[in-house]
């Protein structure tokens, strides 16, 4: 018999590509240093932020907003599935009430350094998702996602409009 082939997912391209070319969703680039421009460094977060910014060569997002018809949590928990299903690891996950924000990270190495960073962002607005990929020090990970920098994550949204 005929078997359906499985489209294969090997990264977080791959994840926001099949949203868009679903028609579920938006998915665009924007390069770190243009984001640098615009932090308020006296803003909680964004000193941490910019830091991060730093180790970064690559930044997208995928956005799938009410217009979408969002319903229910199911993109937020398909799409953390879908991470985990390529070895992703949670790092750390906020609610704040308003927002769910989970953090994900590939592998650390024996470096202390990861290769990307996505953090998913599930709001009554919508679901978007940030992949930040480079070189990246574990440590300035680790100070961008304490729950007082989540702040500077609500800066990152108004790149999805």
């Amino acid at each position: 018999g005929c078997l359906e082939r499985e489209e294969k997912v090997e990264s977080s391209f791959d994840i926001f590509q099949s949203y868009r070319m679903a028609g579920e969703g938006n998915v665009f680039s924007v390069p770190p240093g243009l984001v640098s421009i615009f932090l308020d460094e006296d803003q909680a977060g964004n000193k941490e932020l910019k830091v991060l910014l730093g180790d970064i060569n690559q930044l997208t997002f995928l956005v799938i907003s009410h217009d979408y018809n969002i319903k229910d949590n199911r993109y937020y928990s398909e799409i953390s599935q879908r991470f985990k299903d390529i070895n992703f690891q949670d790092l750390a996950m906020i609610n704040s009430g308003n927002e769910i924000v989970s953090f994900k990270i590939s592998q650390v190495d024996t470096e202390n350094t990861i290769d990307e960073l996505v953090i998913i962002v599930s709001n009554y607005e919508s679901i978007f998702c940030i992949s930040f990929k480079g070189d990246i020090n574990f440590n300035n990970v680790a100070n961008f996602t304490k729950p007082e920098n989540l702040a500077s994550i609500s800066n990152l949204d108004r790149f999805k409009r």
